[in-house]
């Protein structure tokens, strides 16, 4: 009776190991696919992060490259005005003497404005006033005198205290953008492919697996 039943036991066994062998070769295809597909993510991973390369150095040069271009603007223009004054400084001299004289005679007021400042009473609005006032008498005289009695004529402006120049403000932004572009932006530009190499080591692992999924439901 034992040796029946060992028999018996004997063609369950090899019934149970055939049906594995032909649910293995049945999921063959699937275990082929999910190799294609892992292949495919890992590469496609792979250029993304080469592409990834390519697009930040092109963003870190430009980036590079144009706050090269404002400081070049800014030296040359400072150097170009500096130039500028230099040699009409002698045309420009009596002007300068004169605004030399003006801020010493209004010095002391400055220093008494400064002064009742310190003790909590504030006079700065006197300031503004008597400005606001000359301007407006400027402005109403400007047009029948022909030239401004709170500034230099237009001309000697020009000469002697005008220069376009690049602003440093100017290119201390610049630089802020060249800091966001590498410590933001290029940043943002890796890491895209880690979901592409997960799930495609996800879909190598599945070959071994006993129920295999297709490779378009692994996440």
């Amino acid at each position: 009776m034992s040796f029946i039943t060992d028999i018996i036991n004997g063609i369950r066994n090899m019934i149970d190991t055939f049906k594995r062998i032909i649910c293995f070769l049945g999921s063959v295809p699937m275990r082929i696919r999910n190799i294609n597909a892992g292949f495919e993510n890992i590469f496609n991973g792979i250029n993304a992060e080469f592409d990834a390369i390519g697009k930040s150095f092109n963003m870190g040069f430009s980036s590079i490259n144009t706050l090269g271009v404002y400081i070049g603007e800014l030296i040359s223009t400072y150097v170009g005005c500096g130039f500028k004054y230099f040699e009409n400084f002698f045309d420009c001299i009596f002007y300068y003497m004169v605004d030399i004289i003006l801020y010493v005679l209004y010095l002391p007021i400055m220093i008494i404005i400064w002064a009742f400042k310190k003790i909590s009473i504030d006079f700065t609005y006197v300031e503004e006033r008597v400005y606001n006032g000359l301007k407006t008498l400027n402005d109403f005289l400007y047009p029948i005198i022909g030239f401004q009695i709170i500034h230099w004529p237009k001309p000697i402006r020009e000469k002697c205290y005008l220069c376009k120049r690049l602003k440093v403000d100017a290119v201390k932004k610049k630089a802020d953008d060249v800091g966001v572009t590498f410590k933001e932006k290029i940043p943002k530009n890796f890491g895209k492919s880690r979901d592409q190499f997960r799930i495609g080591k996800r879909q190598f692992e599945e070959i071994f697996a006993t129920v295999v999924r297709p490779p378009n439901e692994i996440t």
